[in-house]
């Protein structure tokens, strides 16, 4: 299943990438155990975050990148070597599927649907030197502290995401750095791999999923986000 690349243009300023848009599971892993209400929860996917990236592609003429499977399958936004790159257990539910992933599965898995993704990415911001790499997650509300409504996620681009954030806030949004996690602990693997590999800039956006419940209001969250991310790059 290769990923979703959407306006695949020339020397964009921006390049969006999306590692958990989907809730999708391969017909020939059924359904990993799971039930559709689970599939579809936040173990499954981003709620709502393929959406806004598709969105502010659209509004910002730049080139998208979306995942195609569900991160239960094979987690995009992960290290090949990480313990939950596909998770036998992810919040307390139990991934049947995964149980017993041997080696030939597993490097199937990677074959099929993690290095296209990845792959693509790279091959999209080649065609775009300098742009800004902005990938786009959600997170739930549902743990204490986690009242605010956006999360500007960087390591080494302190100066940027201080930017970034300063147009959400014009943007109305309530906006925290490095949280609900944390670039500086190494959780945004997917855009700090492939900035550094195409040296640009990267951050990673976490969006409150509460904002994105319905498509209706991802796509106006989009539009919103979309006016700031174009502020930083025209100045």
């Amino acid at each position: 299943m290769k990923p979703t690349t959407l306006c695949d243009r020339v020397d964009s300023r921006l390049v969006v990438t999306c590692e958990h848009a989907s809730c999708v599971v391969p017909d020939e892993l059924g359904d990993l155990g799971l039930s559709v209400g689970q599939r579809r929860g936040h173990i499954g996917w981003d709620v709502g975050a393929g959406l806004v990236a598709e969105e502010m592609s659209a509004r910002l003429d730049a080139p998208a990148v979306l995942s195609s499977v569900t991160r239960l399958v094979v987690d995009c936004n992960r290290h090949i070597a990480d313990h939950d790159l596909m998770p036998a257990v992810s919040h307390g539910v139990a991934i049947a599927r995964n149980r017993t992933i041997d080696a030939e599965e597993r490097e199937r898995r990677l074959r099929e649907y993690y290095d296209p993704f990845h792959d693509e990415v790279d091959r999209v911001l080649g065609r775009s030197p300098g742009a800004l790499l902005l990938s786009v997650h959600s997170f739930t509300p549902s743990y204490v502290g986690r009242d605010f409504e956006i999360g500007v996620l960087f390591d080494v681009y302190h100066a940027q995401a201080v930017e970034l954030a300063a147009g959400l806030r014009a943007e109305r949004f309530s906006v925290r750095l490095n949280e609900p996690y944390s670039g500086l602990e190494g959780l945004i693997y997917s855009p700090q791999t492939h900035g550094r590999r195409a040296s640009c800039v990267y951050l990673e956006l976490e969006i409150n999923n509460s904002l994105l419940r319905s498509e209706r209001a991802a796509r106006a969250t989009a539009r919103r986000l979309a006016r700031a991310v174009a502020g930083v790059l025209d100045r």
